[in-house]
């Protein structure tokens, strides 16, 4: 199955084989991750996997990133939201085309038509190239709507809870130079974002 929208990857990982959890009356360890599915191969050499966890919620899965000739490694929010900053501030007029690529994402749009967009936008300051930045980016948002919505174990305030993410995604494309820490400190407590950060880019660069 291709992944082409967010709620697909449920799909991909439910078919995944499960992780081995030990439970206990206090505790819930992961003792083996479970299958693992490679999901795109970037522009840079860099493949992307899902790896089933089982961590957080029954069918967890995580994001793991294997640049060309290097070890692998989980992403976090935090690297995606640095990484969309660095873009920002070296080129402002692409950073918008990343910026409204998660937008369109967000808004139902086949993920392959979106990386087609983005693929050859590059900047002089970046973790990753775009194409990665908005794939695994893309998971992430997927992870938020397994955990935080119908099918998981946590509550969200926000519909779908993938706005959690997207909110801190518009408060970059939107901050001043320096406002990184501010943004960083906020998500490593896990507050959200600014409820003014609600309001789809789409809209906000319209006029």
């Amino acid at each position: 199955m291709r992944f082409v929208r967010v709620d697909d990857i449920f799909e991909i990982v439910q078919n995944l084989k499960p992780a081995e959890i030990k439970e206990t009356q206090k505790t819930r360890r992961v003792i083996k991750e479970g299958g693992r599915a490679l999901l795109y191969s970037g522009s840079n050499g860099t493949k992307v996997y899902v790896v089933r966890t089982d961590r957080i919620c029954p069918g967890d899965f995580k994001v793991v990133l294997q640049p060309k000739g290097r070890k692998e490694f989980a992403p976090t929010h935090v690297r995606l939201f640095f990484d969309l900053y660095l873009k920002r501030i070296s080129d402002e007029k692409h950073a918008k085309i990343v910026f409204l690529a998660f937008e369109r994402i967000n808004h139902g749009e086949d993920i392959n038509k979106v990386l087609g967009d983005v693929r050859g936008v590059t900047f002089s300051m970046e973790l990753d190239p775009s194409d990665v930045s908005v794939f695994y980016g893309s998971l992430l948002m997927a992870e938020q709507d397994w955990n935080y919505g119908s099918l998981g174990c946590k509550e969200s305030k926000l519909d779908p809870p993938r706005e959690f993410l997207m909110r801190f995604i518009r408060w970059i494309a939107q901050s001043d130079y320096g406002d990184i820490d501010k943004i960083i400190t906020t998500a490593v407590r896990n507050r959200p974002a600014p409820k003014r950060y609600g309001t789809p880019l789409f809209e906000l660069w319209r006029s």
